[in-house]
């Protein structure tokens, strides 16, 4: 098995686009296994992770970068305690899961990413070592709004008493979550519903409390949620 392994790793950087292309197909098919995750995301100290986030950034045939993502977001969905920690402590690769959910012009690309990273996010929780990384990357990534999964993936995030107090602490995370918050397209409902849920959970924390009262845009979605759950209009 190491030895398959090892040739689909080299395949995957193939000067034959072809090559590629099979070679991702061949890893995103093995990671449906559950009993394969484990074995690939620790196979040569993380080679196959790394492998696969470089071609997730750097190769220029769709179809292998989608592969590379969907191969990702297989290995997230169908996680063992061991996948998941290695896929979150692996250098780069939760931030770069972020970056093609928001850069890659292929709409597949973005939503394996998403999706990952949404499945992750089930599982990698305060006080493990990755967290930080995890949060980090879905602050990055909630600037994409063409689906749920980075909005369901922090409303999912506060459900767990555990994780209020790092997620309001964290640079840049309740700036996102009220920019979500505050949408006022009527195709945004969802992403709204969301964010006001993780808001309203963050804030059941009495450590949280005084650092929320002082963020304005935090203040805002809640107050124009209030009243719109009592039929008011805070402009009348």
């Amino acid at each position: 098995q190491d030895h398959l392994l090892d040739t689909l790793i080299h395949l995957l950087f193939d000067v034959s686009p072809f090559t590629r292309r099979y070679a991702s197909a061949a890893l995103f098919t093995l990671a449906c296994t559950y009993a394969n995750t484990a074995v690939m995301s620790r196979h040569c100290d993380g080679g196959i992770l790394e492998a696969l986030r470089k071609v997730l950034l750097n190769d220029p045939i769709d179809e292998a970068r989608v592969n590379a993502a969907e191969a990702l977001f297989n290995m997230a969905r169908n996680n063992s305690d061991d996948t998941v920690e290695n896929m979150g402590n692996h250098p780069k690769l939760l931030a770069s899961l972020a970056h093609s959910v928001l850069t890659d012009y292929s709409a597949e690309v973005r939503a394996y990413s998403a999706r990952a990273l949404e499945w992750l996010a089930a599982d990698i929780h305060h006080p493990m070592v990755c967290h930080p990384a995890l949060l980090k990357a879905l602050t990055t990534a909630c600037q994409w709004t063409k689906t749920t999964c980075i909005a369901e993936a922090l409303k999912m995030q506060s459900s767990l008493s555990e994780n209020r107090k790092p997620m309001v602490e964290h640079d840049g995370l309740l700036d996102a979550l009220a920019v979500l918050a505050l949408l006022d397209d009527v195709n945004d409902d969802e992403l709204k519903i969301c964010a006001i849920t993780a808001l309203e959970r963050l804030s059941k924390e009495v450590s949280t409390r005084q650092i929320m009262a002082r963020h304005e845009g935090v203040i805002t979605a809640l107050t124009k949620a209030t009243f719109s759950r009592t039929g008011f209009d805070e402009d009348d």
